[in-house]
């Protein structure tokens, strides 16, 4: 039960990277898909587990607004979690879907009424904003596998013209006040995930592709790319904190939007070079925050 009292919510963050490496590297092995969903899954659970158990701890949690920001990286893993129940049981994987929705919509709801309407502070506005309104997008991600486009469409522009909103705001944020504590300072690479995420739930819910589209907002997903490496090149030697889970589905869901584009761009040997590094530098990260992810939880354990 000590294990559980101590995972740590934005651990969350960890467990969607988990979720969509088996999708990304499910090309490399089959297993591999098996391997990180499952221990994706397990992560999951325990968090599950904490709700139910330490309910009084977690509500103390989502007093802040950074925390709470990164549960929607719960209820993201909770919809891409339903696509690979879909091979065991399509009715129970369906009803999995539509409860990673809604309460993706309750966390947009209660993050929006408590800290946009009220208590409103730019200085406890990070890109874990983007989370709780960009990533409805996870909808439109996952809507072809329920045979639901139609409404996923409608979350991936829901996801798109949010993005458009707070972008500048957290632009804002950064540029007025640059100052940003060390255990938040991982989460500036959420910036790499914005655009990509709406290029793999363009790519998967539009009833249209557009490639003069995806190509522009390919071009810009590729700068931010670069933008959010050289941080994580900086970050990555801080102490560890669980905001570390910031540097794992960005660069997984980056690496799957450049997958989407061979797909969709064929012949073209630049972004097939693009993936195979991408790929790689996802399952380093995701592994090596796994590991110290393990290694903090062994050891504030062992210190209860």
């Amino acid at each position: 039960m000590q294990l559980i009292k101590n995972i740590p919510i934005p651990i969350s963050g960890l467990i969607l990277a988990l979720l969509s490496l088996g999708n990304l590297a499910q090309d490399i092995h089959p297993h591999l898909r098996i391997l990180f969903g499952g221990i994706g899954t397990v992560f999951l659970i325990l968090v599950i587990l904490k709700i139910l158990f330490y309910t009084a701890d977690v509500k103390n949690d989502f007093r802040n607004p950074v925390i709470l920001s990164s549960f929607g990286t719960f209820s993201m893993s909770v919809m891409l979690l339903s696509t690979y129940l879909i091979e065991f049981h399509s009715s129970f994987a369906y009803g999995v879907w539509i409860l990673g929705l809604a309460l993706h919509i309750l966390i947009m709801i209660y993050y929006t009424y408590h800290f946009i309407m009220h208590n409103f502070d730019i200085t406890s506005t990070y890109p874990t904003i983007w989370i709780v309104y960009v990533g409805i997008t996870m909808g439109a991600i996952t809507s072809s596998a329920h045979e639901m486009t139609a409404i996923g469409y409608l979350f991936f522009i829901a996801g798109f013209l949010l993005m458009m909103i707070t972008l500048p705001v957290i632009i804002y944020r950064y540029l007025k006040y640059p100052n940003i504590p060390d255990m938040n300072k991982p989460l500036i690479c959420i910036f790499t995930a914005i655009f990509s995420i709406l290029i793999v739930g363009y790519i998967n819910a539009s009833p249209e592709i557009s490639q003069e589209f995806l190509i522009t907002v390919y071009g810009i997903a590729c700068l931010f790319y670069l933008f959010a490496f050289l941080k994580l090149v900086q970050y990555i030697r801080l102490d560890f904190y669980p905001s570390f889970s910031a540097f794992t589905f960005p660069f997984v869901i980056s690496a799957l939007a450049t997958k989407g584009m061979t797909m969709q761009i064929r012949e073209n040997g630049m972004i097939n070079i693009a993936l195979k590094i991408e790929t790689a530098i996802a399952i380093l990260i995701v592994v090596y925050v796994l590991v110290r992810y393990v290694i903090f939880l062994k050891n504030v354990e062992s210190r209860n």
